[in-house]
């Protein structure tokens, strides 16, 4: 793969620029001369913005977003800003443009998929089955990239083009840059009966287009019961009030014996606990048992305790959960949390999709 390198420079300016404005300039690389009409946007919001003549664009946000700020302009490399709002000065983004590249055609027979068929998978995987995800149209499915690894049993999908989402039912115009997405099967089959699990990344810029507030019943009954409601609860600490039970093992639970939230840097940090009440000292023998036995009960223990099933039930009905990887993650303000890849979910919450999604400014 290519490495596409970006140059950033701050533009110090005299006069102070506010905590929660992103501003700056965007110009092509090589002449050095201004972009106009490029786009910019804070991934998984509403807010955007377009480049005037001299290229330069003001974001102003309520509060800040944990989220890159996204440029694109047609023809150049998508840049990237990470962590804008440490820069309180305006920007100067310098835009490569892209190479042609021909793409490497490998003839090796016919797959075992037509492109119909692919697609379907896609379609049906990536936007959901819920009422929002089968409501959702893609515009331009002929920028798709599909591929399906027989060896593996994995289905590929990308796009070069950010994918044109309608979502009918929320009310939104999503432009989804799908950088990967996999679905992985048990068998060779693109049955979803046999889906082993997916994963897929990219940048997502949401336009509302709701003409009435009709579709606040839906966007609310979206957000009810969702991965972004439940880490807000977790954050606040909430749980009844917000119609959330946690179950361990298919026992209740009280989240404060499992979950410990903390402040870092405006942040919730949490961390997976266990209560040292809950687990026998090894230097403790009971009657009749050896250190040899009380050893092997401690190793039991602990086996069961990293094999721990987290359950969540939304307002008794709902059924969810969740599997960890190092049992630390951040959450912000509006219920996004990270790294994504800490926490796997299933149940309802798994099944929530592309077409489900609410923009981080949602309230």
């Amino acid at each position: 793969m290519k490495l596409v390198y970006f140059v950033l420079c701050i533009l110090f300016c005299a006069s102070g620029v506010h905590s929660q404005t992103l501003s700056g300039y965007v110009y092509d690389e090589e002449e050095n001369l201004p972009l106009q009409g490029a786009f910019v946007y804070l991934d998984g919001t509403t807010l955007s913005a377009s480049t005037d003549s001299l290229g330069y664009f003001k974001i102003i946000t309520k509060q800040k977003f944990n989220t890159d700020l996204i440029v694109r302009y047609i023809g150049y490399s998508t840049f990237k800003v990470t962590n804008p709002y440490q820069y309180t000065a305006p920007v100067k983004i310098l835009m490569r443009q892209n190479a042609l590249e021909l793409k490497e055609v490998v003839i090796n027979g016919k797959g075992p998929f037509t492109r119909k068929q692919m697609l379907k998978a896609f379609r049906e995987s990536f936007l959901g089955k819920t009422r929002a995800g089968k409501s959702c149209e893609i515009i331009n499915e002929e920028d798709i990239e599909l591929y399906y690894d027989s060896k593996t049993f994995t289905l590929h999908a990308s796009s070069l083009k950010p994918l044109q989402i309608k979502n009918q039912y929320l009310k939104y115009n999503i432009m989804f840059d799908l950088d990967e997405c996999t679905i992985q099967y048990r068998r060779k089959t693109l049955d979803e009966v046999y889906q082993k699990g997916m994963y897929f990344v990219g940048t997502t810029s949401f336009t509302d287009v709701s003409e009435n507030t009709s579709v606040d019943k839906h966007r609310r009954k979206t957000y009810y019961g969702s991965t972004q409601h439940l880490m807000k609860t977790i954050a606040s600490n909430d749980w009844k009030e917000q119609k959330f039970a946690l179950y361990v093992n298919g026992a209740p639970a009280s989240p404060h014996n499992y979950l410990k939230v903390t402040d870092t840097l405006g942040l919730k940090k949490v961390e997976m606990q266990f209560k040292s009440e809950n687990i026998k000292p090894l230097n403790v023998r009971l009657s009749g048992i050896s250190e040899e036995q009380m050893q092997k009960i401690q190793e039991e223990s602990q086996k069961k305790r990293d094999n721990l099933r987290f359950d969540i039930l939304y307002d008794d009905k709902d059924q969810s959960y969740f599997k960890y990887n190092t049992g630390t993650f951040y959450i912000d303000s509006n219920g996004q949390y990270f790294p994504i890849s800490e926490l796997q979910f299933g149940g309802y919450m798994g099944d929530l999709k592309a077409g489900d999604m609410l923009p981080a400014d949602y309230r």
